[in-house]
């Protein structure tokens, strides 16, 4: 009976150890997953600038990528943007941006979410803030392609337009005539006779026989409209600004005209009564222009700025294409047209935007 007995308490203590040796290990288990999460503090990532401006004027958002580039993006008053790519060198407290002329190496401090910046001189810091949904660089401007591309008849940096079944190429120093343009074969089919050197060439919309052709002139700071129908001189505009560089018809009363020198475009009401009825003063030089389904096509540089025009001027859209210079621009009824500078030589690009 004793040896019964004895058993018994042996197997109630051992039954004891097993549940305590348990209940101790379940609680170490427990214990990690109640510890917080600490984030690794990195300066690659996407940020907003909150304070200053780094590189670019207007500059609004920066990534700073582990593939050592940085994308700087801009935007102005107007909605215009830019886009500003580098190679870069990250140490532990500087950021050195690669340039043509150089390196630009920058202090930086990272604390948490709040990023300083410190470019070399006196321009002061710059403050950014972690920012995972600001947009990215393929949103901000957006690529195009060429659908087709083809020489240019002129060696010079010009507008285009379209008729209906041509386009029309604006001589600038190089030709005598305005070129009309086969856009398939890309083979000259005719001129219009003019003595000037049309660096801005547009077509009225207006449906009729006695539509104009507008053109400027070298230097000059008007713009002229000829019958298409006998090349009769209709319109002699007053002075806007030099080197107008592009025309966009709105309808048969008035026209956006684009003044590089002035750095402006200009509203013109040309039917008899002769008025500049809005002035968009710009921080570039303004190219080419089309005017298409409410929409003001502004060319800068490799850019396409798409404007709408009421109830206020904004560029609503940014595009551009690479290694391609833009100085005029058309639409076809389907596709955009360009007129550019391209690899040492003059080009008609057909580009996969439509409206």
């Amino acid at each position: 009976m004793k040896k019964i007995a004895l058993q018994k308490i042996l197997s109630v203590l051992m039954v004891s150890a097993i549940a305590a040796l348990s209940f101790t290990s379940c609680k170490k288990d427990d214990g990690p997953t109640d510890m917080p999460i600490v984030e690794e503090q990195t300066i690659f990532g996407a940020w907003e600038i909150t304070d200053g401006s780094l590189v670019l004027q207007n500059a609004a958002y920066v990534h700073i990528n582990e593939d050592n580039t940085i994308n700087i993006l801009a935007e102005d008053g107007l909605g215009f943007k830019r886009e500003y790519t580098t190679n870069i060198t990250v140490t532990e407290n500087q950021l050195t941006m690669s340039s043509g002329y150089g390196s630009q190496i920058n202090n930086y401090n990272l604390d948490g979410n709040v990023l300083t910046i410190s470019p070399p001189g006196s321009s002061g810091d710059v403050t950014l803030t972690k920012n995972n949904v600001s947009p990215s660089v393929a949103d901000w401007i957006m690529d195009l392609s060429a659908i087709n591309e083809g020489n240019a008849p002129f060696d010079a940096e010009v507008d285009i337009a379209y008729n209906g079944t041509q386009l029309l190429v604006g001589n600038g120093y190089s030709g005598e005539n305005i070129a009309l343009v086969n856009p398939t074969t890309f083979a000259i089919e005719g001129e219009i006779v003019t003595t000037r050197s049309a660096f801005a060439v547009e077509v009225e919309k207006y449906n009729s026989t006695g539509k104009y052709i507008f053109q400027s002139d070298n230097g000059n700071d008007k713009f002229y409209g000829y019958r298409e129908d006998d090349n009769s001189l209709q319109v002699e505009s007053f002075g806007t600004g030099a080197w107008i560089k592009g025309l966009a018809s709105i309808d048969e009363n008035q026209i956006w005209v684009s003044s590089n020198s002035e750095e402006a475009l200009y509203l013109y009401r040309y039917d008899g009564a002769d008025e500049i009825l809005n002035t968009i003063n710009l921080d570039f030089q303004p190219g080419g222009l089309d005017y298409q389904n409410g929409f003001l096509y502004v060319s800068e540089g490799n850019r396409i700025h798409k404007c709408q025009t009421t109830p206020s001027f904004k560029a609503v859209e940014t595009y551009r294409i690479q290694n391609h210079n833009v100085n005029g621009i058309a639409y076809d009824g389907a596709n955009f047209w360009l007129s550019t500078y391209s690899s040492g030589s003059n080009k008609l690009v057909k580009i996969d935007l439509s409206i």
